[in-house]
């Protein structure tokens, strides 16, 4: 452990000088009156065993870390060189010590690390000229190719031309003469991850699209990087309470225990159910004392809890306290919570602030139903989980591209063709006159009927798929129709459910399909299988069949091609499909083979399938209707409008509501279709449950109906105080009110709005709405506690601080409730 210290404080002195050192230059040129100077950098590199390639695991990881951060980063910011990484090969320091990087605050807030490097990758260089050969091209990946995939244009292109034209000549076909991997290819490949997809070499370009498509597929590259996360032990935090408290408590751990990483610490602040001690806690102390080393300084757990909290000071903190065996109990400072609810006041946002730099697009690809069919019950889920994934992307500044990947294509459409023709017979002359198809689903199952019943049928069908494939001019044209009808269904759907989506259905691949197939085949993933053309995925028993026996194409083809249009055509950092669970393992296929063609990568992209459960009826069995049909979506929402429109006028006539008549048809449907969703979204999507309209439309316990009253509560005590001659918004407008927080509901209510940001942060990591759900439900209990407790309006005079709060709350739930994809009425 000695050597381990010497080395961390070698390092930080290190920097610390270079910080000094670039301080003093900068305030040596700068004129007098602008000051004050830079902060200090802060930085401690835990550079850990003397294997080149767990030094190069570091290396590429803060790399790519670095580079995904805001710019300019909250931070002072040392970039790890190659020369000094080289250096420390020879300085034999321990082996799994991991990396931290922390800010220029007090004495620094941890923001990410890499908990454990890898060890034994390769064995050392055979030689000094080789590993001088490697250092030189080390530098050269700093000082050339960073700077030119930065600021492509020219630079690129030499770079480019340069690296390939060495590579040409070494018989590995990589950097080194003798290694078929080296610390400088791994550098040469991270640096060009994120342009891979797109990036085409314009000069001498064998070389190098060989070195591009064929290290990352190498099994010691893919050992090191095919999961970057695991790298990561600490993200940049967001401004939310507990991720500050998180950094608080990672940097004073990382500073009293400088061997925390290497026993697997990492540090659990959670909030407690008991505020009477302390909002929140911590328990690390009892795991760290019965890892540390023996014998030490601490006979007891509670020695440890004291240690850390002897090192912390910060302005959220206004008290520690140690109880038992060695919980840390934190009380928040109240000054603190009331200047982040003023900033709340004046922003007018609760979201996390927008990132400097522009956060790669995501393409998201929901609801997807089937052209010539209603949208039934089976497509609620991936509608409304798709909008709300979509709300909760774009609320955090993702460019977010809306997929609507109907099924307008395939053999079922020389059925529905031929039955439209015959039902319709001038139809085939171009003249539509009668053509009326109020019923798709009844019009789909009478053409089914016919085509298993009728030979002659089936024959005239199976004609018309191979003229419509072909491009034939009058099937052209009946097809466009069931489309342009389907749509005009579906669009009435959409614009109850408010949802926005852009159709781009699987005719729009068709003409991709043969370009795909051929690059595939090239590449010698595609292989023939009893007169198909098949893509075998390890662990899978039945192949991807991207081409038929017959020739034609089916889901298979048109996915692969649509994965290779969104990375590759739009440019997609990350790529989001909800389908039900049970297509789970298709897409895993899928994301599997695209990533075997180098479409995508797990440093540069993110590919996520999203997997609901079944809505089932009280029976546990999928939900249908008493005659065993599917629930038509559109008759699901009339009847929940129903009800609630019911339960309005009898509450209007019993004295408990004051809705207006005329609004009593638009608030029932915006409770009745909020309701809806809040029952789907508030379940983890992966569970079935089961649909009820007497627990969805209930006015207590955790519905969007309870949740709806609970805002329309706070909206009618800001109404009342506006009457009474306060205005909430001049209020917010002035600014400067000093809020108070004395009564426990207040603070309580403080607390919860200011977990905001950490709500929004742990629901865009997992893109799961149904966090939303549990965080507006807890906020609305607070709420709702707040003001059965607290007066806000006394002898007719509203209290100015619990009027802010009641806005602020609302305002946080709003955002919620927007989230959701839920119109909350102003008033039930």
């Amino acid at each position: 452990m000695d050597g381990h210290l010497k080395v961390n404080r070698c390092w930080k002195a290190h920097f610390e000088k270079m910080g000094k050192e670039k301080s003093k230059k900068a305030a040596a040129k700068a004129p007098k009156e602008e000051v004050p100077p830079p902060p200090k950098p802060l930085v401690t590199f835990h550079l850990c065993g003397t294997d080149e390639l767990q030094i190069c695991g570091v290396l590429a990881a803060f790399n790519l870390l670095v580079s995904s951060l805001p710019s300019p980063a909250p931070f002072a910011i040392v970039p790890l060189k190659a020369e000094q990484v080289i250096a420390a090969m020879g300085s034999r320091a321990p082996k799994n010590c991991g990396v931290m990087m922390t800010d220029s605050l007090g004495r620094g807030t941890p923001l990410f690390g890499l908990k454990q490097c890898l060890s034994g990758l390769a064995p050392p260089l055979p030689s000094q000229v080789e590993s001088s050969n490697v250092s030189q091209w080390m530098g050269w990946c700093e000082s050339v190719l960073v700077p030119a995939v930065n600021k492509p244009d020219k630079l690129l292109e030499k770079a480019a031309s340069t690296l390939s034209s060495h590579l040409s000549t070494t018989p590995t076909g990589r950097i080194s003469d003798r290694r078929s991997l080296t610390i400088a290819d791994i550098y040469a490949i991270t640096t060009l991850m994120p342009i891979i997809p797109t990036f085409k070499p314009l000069t001498d370009p064998s070389a190098l699209t060989s070195f591009l498509s064929t290290v990352p597929q190498s099994p010691l590259f893919s050992k090191t990087f095919s999961d970057s996360g695991r790298f990561i032990t600490e993200k940049a935090p967001s401004d939310g309470l507990l991720s500050t408290l998180r950094g608080i408590f990672s940097s004073a751990l990382y500073s009293t225990f400088p061997e925390a990483p290497e026993l697997g610490i990492s540090i659990m602040v959670t909030q407690t159910k008991d505020p009477k001690n302390g909002e929140y806690q911590c328990n690390n102390a009892m795991e760290l004392f019965k890892k540390l080393p023996k014998p030490n300084a601490f006979k007891a757990p509670r020695d440890v809890a004291l240690a850390l909290t002897s090192e912390i000071s910060h302005p959220l903190i206004e008290k520690l306290d140690v109880a038992g065996p060695g919980f840390i109990n934190i009380t928040l400072s109240t000054t603190f919570l009331t200047d982040k609810l003023k900033n709340l006041v004046v922003s007018g946002d609760p979201r996390p602030a927008k990132p400097k730099t522009a956060p790669k697009k995501v393409v998201v690809d929901f609801s997807s139903p089937n052209i010539a069919k209603d949208m039934h019950v089976g497509h609620l889920r991936s509608t409304i989980i798709g909008e709300s994934v979509c709300r909760i992307l774009e609320y955090t500044h993702h460019p977010t591209d809306r997929v609507n990947h109907v099924g307008d294509w395939g053999t079922q459409f020389g059925m529905l063709i031929q039955y439209l023709l015959e039902s319709f017979p001038k139809i085939a002359e171009g003249d539509m006159t009668g053509v009326d198809i109020k019923d798709l689903t009844a019009f789909y199952k009478a053409a089914k009927i016919k085509f298993d019943e009728d030979e002659v049928f089936k024959k005239v069908a199976q004609q018309n798929v191979v003229k419509l494939q072909g491009g034939d001019e009058a099937c052209r044209k009946i097809w466009q129709l069931l489309c342009d009808i389907s749509r005009a269904e579906f669009e009435k759907v959409y614009k109850r459910l408010g949802v926005d989506v852009k159709e781009c259905g699987e005719s729009f691949y068709n003409e991709m399909i043969p370009g795909v197939i051929e690059e595939l085949t090239a590449m010698n993933l595609v292989v023939p299988d009893g007169g198909a053309k098949c893509i075998f995925v390890p662990e899978y028993r039945i192949p991807l069949m991207v081409q038929k026996s017959d020739g034609g194409f089916g889901y298979d083809s048109t996915d692969m091609a649509a994965i290779s249009y969104r990375l590759r055509e739009l440019k997609a950092g990350q790529v989001v499909y909800i389908t039900d669970f049970t297509q789970g393992d298709h897409f895993m296929m899928i994301f599997d083979a695209a990533k075997r063609a180098g479409w995508w990568n797990a440093t540069s992209h993110k590919i996520t399938h999203i997997g609901f459960g079944t809505v089932c009826g009280e029976d546990g069995k999928r939900f249908k209707t008493r005659s065993g049909d599917t629930v038509r979506l559109v008759d699901l929402l009339d009847e929940s409008v129903r009800r609630m429109e019911e339960s309005l006028l009898e509450r209007n006539k019993e004295g408990k509501g004051s809705i207006p008549e005329g609004e009593i048809r638009s608030t029932a449907e915006k409770i009745g279709y909020g309701a809806i969703k809040y029952f789907d979204l508030s379940r983890n999507p992966t569970s079935n449950y089961i649909f009820s309209y007497d627990a969805m439309l209930d006015t207590r316990g955790n519905t969007g109906v309870y949740l709806m009253f609970a805002k329309a509560r706070l909206g009618s005590i800001i109404n009342k105080a506006r009457e009474a001659g306060v205005d909430v918004a001049d209020l917010e407008k002035a600014g400067g009110l000093e809020l108070d927080l004395g009564h426990v509901t207040e603070r309580s209510l403080a607390i919860e709005i200011l977990k905001f940001p950490d709500v929004i942060e742990n629901v865009l990591e997992a893109l799961a709405p149904h966090k939303v759900c549990e965080y507006l439900y807890n906020m609305s209990l607070v709420a709702t506690s707040f003001v059965t407790e607290c007066r806000i309006m006394e002898n007719g005079v509203p209290n100015k601080s619990r009027l802010l709060l009641c806005s602020i709350a609302g305002n946080v739930m709003q955002a919620c409730f927007h989230l959701l994809s839920i119109e909350c009425p102003d008033r039930i």
